[in-house]
């Protein structure tokens, strides 16, 4: 699909996650169903301990949800999302710092204002970041549609945008956080000229 204008960078072809790494996350979940919590815990200190700016900002973005689902749904997402890309790119993720993460959400709000501010514009946001992310987004958005079928009216809608939005910025900073084959991040060079 042609894209007519967007805030957001595309994503290199070799950052993209490919759906067998979402299933085979999805597969470590199912085996640790028993201590599911556990697993939990620990990808998250395996993500503060390798990227402290992406655990503080994290940590940070939930503990302004005060509801609870949302607040678990979140932190769930958070490791699942972090672990993907793990799986998918061992060797190459660079170090994500707090001007990453800044960079990603001033992006998506940048997306946001241009699309809010165009009505004949079809597309959200968060469809841009899928074109880039397909299977991890469609991963997210599946865990956020069985949260609203659960809760139903008891869920704040509210917290689960901002939860909602804050994965799609850890998606979009993940993404230009992986390295190419050759060892360089972002855009090969021929494109900054």
């Amino acid at each position: 699909m042609f894209l007519r204008k967007a805030a957001i960078r595309a994503v290199p072809k070799y950052a993209v996650v490919d759906a067998g790494f979402v299933d085979a996350v999805e597969q470590t979940l199912d085996a640790e169903s028993e201590d599911l919590q556990g697993w939990l815990d620990r990808g998250f200190a395996e993500l503060d301990r390798r990227h402290p700016a992406i655990g503080e900002w994290a940590a940070a973005a939930l503990a302004e949800t005060h509801d609870e689902l949302v607040q678990s749904l979140g932190y769930f997402l958070t490791v699942v999302v972090y672990m993907t890309f793990r799986e998918a790119f061992p060797r190459r993720l660079s170090d994500i710092d707090d001007a990453a993460l800044h960079l990603a959400e001033g992006t998506l709000s940048a997306d946001e204002e241009l699309r809010e501010n165009d009505p004949s514009e079809i597309l959200d946001s968060d469809d841009v970041v899928a074109m880039g992310q397909p299977a991890v987004v469609a991963y997210v958005q599946h865990h956020v549609g069985e949260a609203l079928e659960q809760a139903g009216e008891d869920i704040s809608l509210e917290q689960l945008d901002r939860v909602y939005r804050a994965v799609l910025v850890l998606v979009i900073t993940l993404s230009h956080a992986v390295m190419s084959p050759s060892g360089e991040v972002g855009p090969p060079r021929e494109f900054l000229a």
